[in-house]
């Protein structure tokens, strides 16, 4: 099976991998570890089953490969915040065919809402940065749902994807810990 880029709070938290002092100085380090670790822990009590065998199709198609991000300071910021916040966007959508467990689905569109807040403080003004990549990768997870017409499989394909990619995340962000 080829390998699988997804969502970009995917890219995101790459993001906070590589920067981890962006990272600490936007909020308390602990309290953000925390907060990934339970949408890593939600997104894995998602789960119908490890990526079911029928969604191998599915997950072959994602092929979404991650934007370039810049190295200033406030780019990065505002990378997380946009991140979080398209994120957040992605999993409000038509979730009608997942047969996933309402409450947690609505604790991780919780959780990735605070996170959006969260840096949705450290940067005020967000109009005067375009950071197309990152929409246009966003827009590609979208199409791909759509072409997918928001099947269980392409969701479950999506929630996968989060999942280990966070928990990358998290044990590199308590490296810096």
């Amino acid at each position: 099976m080829g390998t699988l880029n997804l969502s970009f709070v995917v890219h995101l938290l790459c993001v906070i991998v590589l920067y981890p002092v962006v990272y600490a100085k936007c909020s308390d380090r602990n309290a953000q570890i925390y907060y990934l670790s339970q949408t890593r822990q939600t997104l894995n009590d998602l789960s119908m089953e490890r990526r079911p065998r029928g969604c191998i199709p599915e997950a072959e198609r994602l092929r979404v490969q991650r934007p370039t991000l810049s190295l200033q300071e406030g780019e990065k910021l505002w990378t997380l915040r946009l991140a979080f916040q398209l994120a957040s966007e992605l999993f409000q959508q038509n979730l009608t065919l997942v047969k996933w467990n309402s409450i947690k689905l609505r604790d991780l569109q919780d959780l990735l809402a605070r996170q959006n807040m969260t840096y949705s403080e450290c940067v005020r003004d967000m109009s005067v940065h375009l950071n197309l990549p990152i929409k246009n990768y966003f827009k590609r997870l979208d199409d791909f749902l759509l072409h997918e017409r928001f099947s269980a499989c392409s969701w479950e394909v999506v929630r996968a994807e989060m999942g280990s990619i966070i928990s990358q995340v998290i044990k590199n962000a308590k490296k810096h810990v």
